[in-house]
């Protein structure tokens, strides 16, 4: 148990690592581009529901994401776009912006500026936000079907497996007596 006090920012640089891999893994099915159901062939998908589909990656929204928001901005300063639909465009960039930079940023903070209270916090409620909105873009896909969206469902686990290890990391910081315990883990 001692184990996992001592490499917790191995731990957190692993889960970086598998965060990348994770954006890169398909978040969405994309209806433009793709051949009508009876000539659906791989790479695109064929639905349940008939449709034949493209997959997105989390990479492509987090582009869209960073595209659009400039984008958006320009468009309601010119007259292109209305204030509602300044604020539906601009939510889903922060939207996304946010689910993707938030857990990144904070775990970053966290392993190269130590770990205190207020920064802890911040990290598991971002982790937190991530996994609660990543099951949200994860349920309203068309098709429930975890395989064709592996990367999200990727994320979704990665999040919630890093947040049951702060929570046991936190709890075996502080159980009482904890030096009694390290010392059954090394004994002498």
């Amino acid at each position: 148990m001692a184990w996992i006090i001592q490499h917790k920012n191995w731990v957190r640089i692993a889960v970086l690592a598998l965060l990348i891999i994770t954006i890169l893994g398909p978040w969405g099915y994309a209806h433009d581009g793709v051949p009508p159901a009876e000539w659906c062939q791989p790479p695109f998908l064929l639905l349940e529901n008939g449709n034949c589909v493209g997959r997105e990656s989390g990479a492509f929204y987090l582009l869209i994401s960073i595209i659009g928001f400039p984008a958006g901005i320009m468009q309601f300063l010119s007259g292109e776009l209305v204030l509602s639909d300044l604020g539906r465009h601009s939510m889903f960039a922060l939207f996304f912006l946010g689910l993707f930079f938030l857990p990144f940023i904070s775990t970053l903070l966290l392993v190269r500026s130590g770990s205190n209270m207020r920064r802890r916090t911040f990290y598991v409620i971002a982790w937190g936000l991530a996994a609660a909105l990543g099951l949200l873009v994860a349920l309203s896909a068309e098709v429930f079907h975890p395989a064709h969206l592996w990367g999200i469902w990727l994320y979704i686990l990665l999040a919630v497996g890093l947040l049951a290890f702060e929570l046991l990391a936190a709890l075996l910081e502080n159980i009482p007596y904890r030096e009694a315990y390290h010392d059954l883990d090394h004994p002498t």
